[in-house]
């Protein structure tokens, strides 16, 4: 199994970062509200603690709380935009590339059970933020479970993620 070692540093904040980057541009594609905002944004957290708690080394050594941190930091100076729709297109035109450069990289540097625990932690952390509140609804009435650009977006990161 690969290791953080086996990366550069700058390979390894691609790997570190991208699933939070996916996180965060599923969570803003809805219009989930205050309270659905705040469900999206602890969505990620149990995937997170399932990561940490499995058998493979380089998702423990990505969900990490150091590397976590790290990673929210690093997120917060890439993502800085004040216009809310800016910040979105940003957002889901970064995740998406990074999650082919992710994979890319995982092809030709990991095994095949690296390159697929990877890909499942980040489809499953995806689904689950689109998952978390309903959109278009009041106070959690009415509304639907997945916007339509969630749906979209989802759609484009199962591409990417093959």
């Amino acid at each position: 199994m690969a290791q953080k070692s086996d990366f550069s540093a700058q390979e390894w904040e691609m790997l570190r970062d991208t699933p939070l980057v996916v996180a965060i541009a599923v969570a803003v594609a809805g219009g989930s509200g205050l309270f659905g905002s705040l469900k999206e944004s602890i969505a990620p957290a149990k995937t997170i603690v399932e990561a940490l708690q499995g058998n493979n080394t380089l998702l423990r050594e990505i969900c990490n709380q150091e590397e976590m941190k790290t990673a929210q930091g690093s997120l917060r100076e890439q993502f800085k935009e004040t216009e809310f729709s800016a910040l979105r297109e940003k957002l889901r035109s970064t995740a998406l590339s990074k999650v082919g450069s992710a994979l890319d990289l995982l092809k030709q540097k990991a095994g095949d059970e690296d390159h697929k625990a990877y890909q499942d932690f980040v489809t499953k952390i995806a689904t689950r933020v689109a998952e978390a509140a309903k959109e278009g609804g009041f106070f959690g009435f009415g509304g639907e479970r997945i916007s339509e650009n969630e749906q979209a977006l989802l759609k484009d990161l199962s591409t990417a993620l093959g």
